[in-house]
């Protein structure tokens, strides 16, 4: 369906208000379901474009979250009729955190696909129309330091997190001699001659076995259980183009797991983790395999995704990978004008306090539960 007409006409399908707003030579609209496969040629073919953009993140979500649904608005070339910008928009529906716009849920960073200032000014206006519309309680847009540096108003600019990444080059043993020696290279070599290895794998039990060392993780550092079912879901859509799992074995026992994501010529590490009784340097010797993998298979860059600015011991760790560093920038707008985080927000720190105490004193199973019911408000 085409709209025309300096006010837009609107057209209101499964809940989601569509418009599109003419422009002298772009148009903005949301993409039609039935159109997925062109904005996936257009994230392939934009240079910001990520895995987190593509319409197989979408899906992943939606089916691992019934709270969260998700569109593409886009800014289409009037004269050849193809998208020029992009921006994927979710709406998350919590009554504890409130019912917030995002994008991209559970993305460790991200971009607007845009080429300039001015793309990204007319994609915005609908996106906050779209929060507006629906009585939203947050809107939520991250963006990176080649689109994030500019003031959007109405929306506050907040800086909370850094991206460290590691330029990759063809050889290894270069890369390896920049890395710190006695935090990494040392432990990594300490790992290979205790005879750790690292296996790829490629079914549901390998999967499970890596959710299971993240959850034990999880619970000894009192954080909630990230649920199978957003593994298992990303194993549907994104395996095995764009998702890897490894396992470091050690005296034939799986003690670590690593969740790599893969796009173009960019490897990211989303999610790993080691047991109690791993030996030092597992960690190390895990990581040091997959950005070897990575270089083998032609990418030129691995994430070590992104990290709060306040968890100064995790930065200073990935900073020893001899890692790039860029800020992170989220632009936000809320109900009552505010640029605090939601959960901090509702729950208040003495909450989060004792919900970190219950966490620590749970058993695994219980740790679970708690868990699934906080990623159903999450995003």
């Amino acid at each position: 369906m085409t709209y025309h007409g300096k006010n837009a006409a609107m057209h209101l399908e499964s809940g989601w208000a569509t418009s599109m707003i003419d422009q002298p030579s772009h148009s903005v609209q949301w993409l039609s379901p039935d159109r997925q496969a062109e904005w996936d040629a257009f994230v392939d073919s934009h240079p910001l474009g990520l895995v987190y953009h593509l319409s197989a993140w979408k899906r992943m979500l939606e089916e691992a979250f019934p709270h969260i649904s998700g569109r593409f608005l886009t800014l289409r070339d009037n004269s050849t009729g193809k998208i020029a910008a992009g921006l994927p928009v979710y709406r998350v529906k919590s009554w504890l955190l409130g019912n917030r716009v995002v994008s991209i849920p559970f993305a460790s960073f991200c971009n607007p696909l845009v080429s300039n200032d001015s793309q990204l000014e007319m994609l915005l206006p609908e996106v906050v129309d779209e929060y507006h519309r629906n009585g939203n309680d947050r809107l939520e847009i991250r963006m990176m330091p080649s689109t994030g540096q500019a003031s959007h108003p109405p929306l506050s600019r907040m800086a909370r997190y850094k991206h460290n990444f590691l330029p990759l080059i063809t050889d290894p043993e270069e890369l390896f001699a920049g890395l710190a020696k006695t935090s990494i290279c040392q432990k990594v070599n300490k790992a290979r001659k205790a005879g750790v290895v690292i296996e790829g794998v490629d079914d549901e039990k390998g999967l499970r076995i890596c959710h299971s060392i993240l959850v034990q993780l999880r619970h000894r550092i009192s954080l909630p259980a990230i649920p199978f079912a957003f593994f298992a879901a990303m194993r549907r859509h994104l395996w095995p183009e764009h998702m890897k799992v490894f396992l470091a074995m050690q005296a034939g026992k799986p003690v670590a797991c690593h969740l790599v994501l893969t796009y173009k010529n960019l490897w990211t590490s989303e999610y790993s983790a080691s047991t109690h009784n791993a030996l030092h340097g597992v960690n190390q010797l895990i990581y040091w395999d997959s950005i070897q993998r990575a270089v083998a298979a032609g990418a030129r860059s691995f994430s070590f995704g992104r990290t709060s600015t306040t968890n100064v011991g995790l930065l200073s760790y990935k900073r020893r990978w001899n890692t790039v560093e860029e800020d992170v920038t989220e632009h936000v707008l809320t109900r009552h004008g505010a640029a605090e985080d939601v959960a901090a927000e509702i729950l208040g720190p003495r909450a989060k306090k004792y919900l970190s105490a219950l966490l620590r004193k749970s058993p695994v199973t219980l740790n679970r539960m708690i868990g699934w019911y906080c990623y159903q408000h999450m995003g």
